[in-house]
């Protein structure tokens, strides 16, 4: 990616709520999300029903740097799900907001759909949407122009992208043409076997920020499934 700047925003901030049955060492009283909310950003039904009997809320909050924010989103996240192992509970990312339903464990910088969900809303515009970036300092995504009957297939690109970004973010700015492969799609994906799958299939994109709204927007320059999957 190149290095056209993207003006830096000051330090994000990162929330996340331990739900549990019972009190922990403190209690917070910030009102949850609502299920709508929560189940419109991809809460299950089960993490829903797992809520309902957790009515105690213990907040972790954080501010970070640009050069620490993405370790320090992750240190916090685990730091609530050990939490919630611990005392059976369940979490939830304000910053989106959505139960956190990944074990502490498991969780990666390199897996981006962890960190993200696409908002469909605005599909009939033939748009996809990122929300949960700003919590790594970035601007969100639009996806601009895609094919509504292959929006999985962009919704994928967008995944690589993501991972790209987080990695790469603030050391490069992302204005600009860029490529996103088969292999950064699979991290970003959370697959195991992304560091065999090959980095030779590739889609271009470009990426322009649009300061007014604090956006990048970004067009696909090829067909993906062409680019990526074509014999």
């Amino acid at each position: 990616m190149t290095a056209r700047p993207v003006p830096l925003t000051a330090e994000p901030s990162i929330m996340y709520a331990v739900m549990t049955a019972s009190p922990l060492e403190t209690e917070d009283l910030i009102p949850p999300p609502s299920p709508e909310l929560l189940r419109r950003y991809g809460t299950t039904e089960v993490a829903l029903r797992r809520l309902r009997s957790r009515h105690h809320q213990l907040l972790l909050m954080r501010t970070a740097d640009l050069e620490q924010a993405a370790f320090t989103q992750r240190d916090v996240r685990v730091e609530a799900l050990r939490l919630a192992e611990e005392h059976d509970g369940v979490v939830i990312d304000l910053g989106i907001p959505r139960a956190v339903e990944d074990r502490s464990d498991a969780v990666s910088l390199a897996h981006a759909t962890q960190w993200y969900v696409v908002d469909y809303s605005h599909l009939e515009a033939d748009e996809l949407r990122t929300v949960g970036l700003t919590a790594f300092g970035l601007p969100e995504i639009v996806v601009d122009g895609i094919d509504r009957e292959q929006h999985a297939m962009f919704s994928a690109v967008l995944t690589g992208l993501v991972h790209r970004l987080i990695a790469e973010w603030p050391a490069n700015d992302p204005v600009g043409e860029a490529t996103v492969t088969l292999r950064d799609i699979a991290y970003g994906l959370g697959d195991p076997s992304a560091p065999e799958t090959p980095k030779d299939r590739a889609v271009g994109v470009q990426i322009d920020y649009v300061a007014d709204q604090d956006l990048l927007v970004v067009r696909l320059l090829a067909d993906p499934a062409q680019a990526l999957f074509a014999p």
